[in-house]
């Protein structure tokens, strides 16, 4: 029997792809609103308030998780950008690569920053 192959069976179809990137948009929208609401409810922005607001534990897990899924949502939206516009491949696998090694070391010092400011 023949065996017909489409693009959907295809190891790099995208489907994969677009489904992670529309999962972390949907994890991404209840977090954002919870981001949003408490800097609002904030009463003054002083630093210290700032500070004591992140070093409760429920905000420290919270926004960390908010920061996982916002810097793993724009990795995935970078390169699809960059796969739609970039037509040399040498020049968008170096993009690629770059793009999640800056946003990999912007997640890396945010996160420290978190643990930082939280021990």
């Amino acid at each position: 029997m023949l065996e017909t192959k489409n693009k959907f069976n295809e190891p790099h179809s995208g489907i994969s792809h677009w489904k992670f990137q529309r999962i972390s948009a949907m994890i991404n929208i209840p977090l954002i609103i919870w981001f949003i609401i408490s800097i609002i409810s904030l009463r003054d922005y002083s630093f210290n308030e700032n500070i004591n607001w992140l070093k409760q534990p429920i905000n420290c897990i919270l926004i960390t998780l908010m920061l996982t899924s916002v810097f793993y949502h724009s990795s995935l939206g970078l390169q699809v950008v960059i796969e739609d516009y970039i037509h040399d491949i040498k020049i968008r696998k170096f993009l690629i690569l770059s793009s999640k090694i800056g946003l990999f070391l912007l997640f890396a010092i945010s996160i420290g920053s978190i643990v930082n400011i939280y021990i």
